[in-house]
C-alpha cells in the first residue's frame, strides 16, 4: 500500500488520532465518501469519453457525401433548400 510498511502506517494511525481524537470516524466516513464520490465520477467520465470514441470510429466508417454531379448511378441524392436572401429593392 504505496510503499508503507507496518510501523509507518501505525504511526500515521497514532497521529490521526492524536489530531481528530474523537472526530476520528466522522473524518474516515467523509474522506470514504469523498473517494467513492471521486472514483463514481472518473468512471462516469471514462464511460463518457470511450463513447465519444467508439461514436468518432462510427462517424468514419459512415459513408460521406458525394459532391454534386457525383452521385452514383440509380440513387437519388437528397438536398437541402437553398436559401436565396431577400433582394434589396
Amino acid at each position: 500500500m504505496f510503499g508503507l510498511g507496518p510501523l509507518e502506517i501505525v504511526l500515521i494511525g497514532a497521529i490521526a488520532v492524536m489530531i481528530y481524537g474523537k472526530r476520528l470516524p466522522e473524518v474516515g466516513r467523509t474522506v470514504g465518501k469523498t473517494v467513492g464520490d471521486l472514483r463514481r465520477q472518473w468512471q462516469t467520465l471514462s464511460r463518457e469519453l470511450e463513447a465519444a470514441a467508439r461514436a468518432d470510429e462510427q462517424a468514419e466508417r459512415a459513408p460521406r457525401a458525394l459532391p454534386r454531379g457525383d452521385e452514383p448511378r440509380g440513387q437519388r441524392v437528397v438536398e437541402s433548400p437553398r436559401f436565396d436572401p431577400p433582394s434589396a429593392g
